[in-house]
């Protein structure tokens, strides 16, 4: 919130990047960071200290459920019910984590595929 009140405007980013998980053939949690993505513009890794502003995930699978979560993996086993605080994908989802009261904190994000052969696919965005 900016000091006249109103909330700043919200954007998916100044950043912008990809990560294709699709070569990762398990089921295990994965975290990654911001300097996981490179920016499509000019090929650079994300700096360090970038904080992600949007987050999209699109799975192959739309029978199966996915999951990421807005912070990193605590391990490989990590739960997936609804207490774990976790996000469940059939598809796809995305969020624009700027919008997000705590969105400050949001430095490594984390994934689960439904199956090891699925192909995903995160898209995101990254303010400086």
């Amino acid at each position: 919130m900016s000091k006249l009140g109103v909330q700043d405007p919200i954007t998916a980013g100044q950043l912008v990047g990809a990560y294709n998980a699709s070569a990762v053939n398990d089921t295990d949690w994965h975290t990654l960071a911001v300097t996981d993505f490179y920016d499509t513009t000019d090929g650079a890794q994300v700096a360090v200290g970038a904080k992600f502003s949007f987050i999209g995930a699109v799975s192959s699978n739309t029978t199966s459920v996915s999951f990421i979560k807005l912070r990193a993996a605590a391990g490989a086993g990590d739960p997936t019910s609804n207490t774990a605080g976790v996000i469940p994908l059939l598809r796809d989802y995305s969020i624009d984590s700027a919008a997000l009261q705590s969105s400050e904190s949001v430095t490594s994000i984390a994934y689960k595929k439904a199956a090891g052969a699925d192909s995903f696919i995160i898209y995101a965005g990254f303010n400086r």
